[in-house]
């Protein structure tokens, strides 16, 4: 009897302690599991704080890279509107230059005194360079490019282009700077200085005067051509400017021009130069370019007087001439070809009775 209840409470005994190990396992699972799920839900925040920093972080590089590309972006614009703004400035600065250089040469043409006047060191300066003595005339001649001032300067020289002192001549301007050339007749007191061509790359008309120093001269010679040009106008209204400097206007090549005009009114292939030409032809030539040259001499003083007239210049007497009869009356000879030459001559030597009078 008494084995029965033992074994009972035995038996009890070992079910508590088997439920109590099932307990403790089952709560030992519980809490692995609990630990498990605090794991993934620290591993969780821990995702979300750095997908958080994450986005924040882009976020913050976002704005960074807004403002740096805004910056750049006013940058850009500043430096636009400033280069727009130099260009216009830039413009405007060349658009006022150029009304003034044209304003200038306006007054210059139109008789209005220049403001650009030579100082006493730029007279020295000039004086030196041409190797001026006071012991001497100087006479300048000029004009534009290929009006003959080489071939004139010979001529009034007593010259041919081809003598062994001669001033170069030829199609081109062969005048590159100013050349000097003493006058070869024995006790002569004139220099003559051949002037390069106005006009040209090297020489423009606007500062043609001034820049080779025309106004150191006691006289200049100015040869045209067929047009009387702003160059020569210009050269003109220097001249009145400097009242110690005397100008003479000649018209250069009259016969080649004359010749010309005799050979467009005959028929075509005409050569005046044929030895063959019939007497009847011969003559009729003759009288038209007899006609030819009594036009031309009107023509050519016609033009002069009205292009002085037009800018308000004093009257001057034009000359027309040709090397061969200047060369002819050099020599005392005859030429049928001379117009204004003697006359020229004679005016140059009273010019240089008036230079010497008032330099004594």
């Amino acid at each position: 009897m008494f084995f029965v209840p033992f074994m009972v409470a035995v038996i009890a005994l070992v079910s508590g302690r088997a439920r109590q190990l099932d307990a403790e396992e089952e709560a030992e699972s519980a809490r692995r599991i609990a630990d498990q799920e605090a794991a993934r839900a620290r591993h969780a925040t821990e995702e979300a704080a750095e997908n958080e920093k994450a986005r924040r972080t882009a976020e913050e590089e976002a704005e960074r890279a807004r403002h740096a590309a805004k910056e750049a972006a006013d940058d850009a614009r500043r430096h636009q509107e400033e280069h727009e703004r130099a260009a216009t400035e830039a413009a405007e600065a060349l658009r006022r230059a150029e009304e003034a250089r044209l304003a200038t040469e306006r007054q210059w043409f139109e008789g209005v005194r220049p403001e650009c006047h030579p100082s006493e060191e730029d007279i020295v300066q000039m004086k030196a360079k041409y190797l001026y003595s006071p012991n001497f005339l100087h006479f300048a001649v000029v004009g534009s490019s290929g009006v003959g001032k080489s071939s004139f300067i010979n001529a009034i020289r007593g010259l041919s282009n081809n003598h062994s002192i001669a001033a170069r001549t030829g199609i081109v301007d062969c005048t590159p700077q100013v050349t000097r050339y003493p006058d070869p007749r024995p006790n002569s007191r004139i220099v003559w200085y051949d002037v390069p061509g106005a006009g040209t790359p090297d020489v423009s008309d606007w500062h043609y005067f001034n820049t080779l120093g025309l106004y150191i001269f006691d006289c200049i010679i100015l040869l045209i051509d067929n047009r009387v040009l702003e160059s020569d106008l210009a050269i003109i209204r220097a001249c009145q400017q400097f009242i110690n400097v005397e100008v003479f206007i000649v018209r250069s090549k009259s016969d080649q021009h004359i010749n010309n005009m005799a050979c467009d009114r005959m028929p075509p292939g005409f050569d005046p130069c044929d030895i063959d030409i019939d007497d009847e032809t011969r003559c009729q030539f003759l009288q038209i370019k007899s006609e030819e040259r009594t036009r031309f001499i009107d023509e050519t003083r016609q033009n002069v007087r009205m292009n002085l007239e037009n800018k308000n210049f004093f009257p001057q007497k034009v000359y027309i001439v040709c090397k061969d009869a200047m060369l002819a009356i050099w020599n005392n000879s005859r030429s049928p070809r001379a117009i204004d030459e003697a006359e020229l001559l004679n005016d140059v030597r009273e010019c240089m009775r008036r230079c010497m009078e008032s330099a004594s």
